[in-house]
């Protein structure tokens, strides 16, 4: 099992040369999308992608929150998240340097990990549907089903 890095500095998706050679595939959960982020108990409600920072990407840039809210609107919950590269098309994908999953407590740390895997079940015009399972440590971990708000490129 590799050792993710510890990043201080938003650091998502820049393909960074972290020390990670392999990454760990896991198994998905069928539960909704749960477990711990900065060692409190953290349960996905809602999450929406970037437009912007999404845009003739090949992978989604998206936020997961524990509180519900209203997605592609200037105002999110505010509390620990999760920010996880999702690809646009349906297939099973293990994270890495470039696909990967941030671990957000609070502002002053961003928990990357490489290690897990990501599965796209559908992608429509409004929301991707499916799974992932990380974990940076054992603070930070996360496995199960999310849908999710594809916020348009307008």
């Amino acid at each position: 099992m590799t050792n993710p890095t510890r990043i201080v500095a938003f650091t998502f998706g820049l393909g960074l040369a972290a020390g990670c050679s392999t990454t760990t595939s896991m198994d998905v959960s069928s539960q909704n999308l749960a477990g711990y982020v900065g060692g409190a108990p953290w349960s996905f409600a809602a999450g929406e992608t970037d437009a912007f920072l999404s845009e003739g990407q090949d992978d989604f840039f998206a936020t997961l929150y524990p509180a519900a809210y209203t997605p592609c609107s200037s105002q999110t919950p505010s509390g620990p998240y999760l920010i996880v590269s999702i690809p646009k098309a349906p297939g099973t994908y293990d994270f890495d340097s470039t696909r990967n999953i941030t671990f957000v407590a609070d502002s002053a740390d961003n928990l990357v990990s490489f290690d897990g895997t990501i599965v796209v079940d559908a992608v429509a015009a409004d929301h991707v549907s499916g799974g992932l399972a990380s974990s940076y440590d054992g603070n930070n971990e996360v496995n199960g089903q999310f849908v999710l708000t594809v916020c348009s490129e307008d």
